[in-house]
């Protein structure tokens, strides 16, 4: 008897679901006084729907290891004479995780002139709710998570789950 061999590449990813999830999840743990868990929820959320928004109404793509990016922030190599051409690093265009996924989601709306952005989303934009989440905070002991914190970030991903969901209702990709 042999072991089912797992696909090298798996399933595309469903950020929309996941995103959901993430924010259910992370309402039922601030909900129970589990601040670790719901900041760390709360920011998987918000990176999820920024994902689903790129990819649904901002031109993201997958590259062939479902790894979303932006063919707007990828770089042609750049070539000094007589040196090894210097290739971009993906981090730069491939969507990682908050707080830099914002700021990418900022750069992206500023180039997707032609796609339609209202003034609520615009207006999220300007300051990252994110700016000093960082994903490893689910190792720590819960001391350096504030409730204003939690509750700043648990409103982020409600209203980037909500934007996306306006687009998707609406049919037409606009961003309230």
């Amino acid at each position: 008897m042999t072991a089912p061999k797992t696909p090298a590449i798996p399933p595309p990813p469903d950020f929309w679901a996941a995103g959901q999830n993430h924010y259910h999840a992370a309402k039922l743990a601030a909900d129970r006084r589990l601040p670790v868990s719901a900041d760390h929820l709360a920011g998987l959320a918000a990176e999820c729907a920024i994902k689903a928004i790129l990819l649904a109404c901002l031109g993201s793509q997958l590259n062939p290891k479902n790894k979303p990016f932006h063919p707007a922030l990828k770089q042609p190599p750049q070539q000094q004479p007589g040196q090894k051409a210097k290739q971009q690093h993906y981090s730069e265009y491939e969507h990682g995780h908050l707080p830099g996924l914002w700021a990418q989601l900022a750069e992206v709306v500023k180039l997707s002139a032609g796609r339609q952005v209202g003034p609520m989303f615009q207006q999220m934009l300007l300051q990252n709710p994110f700016h000093s989440w960082h994903v490893a905070a689910r190792y720590c002991n819960g001391t350096s998570i504030s409730t204003a914190d939690l509750q700043r970030h648990l409103k982020a991903a409600y209203d980037l789950i909500a934007a996306f969901e306006y687009a998707r209702q609406t049919g037409n990709g606009t961003l309230r």
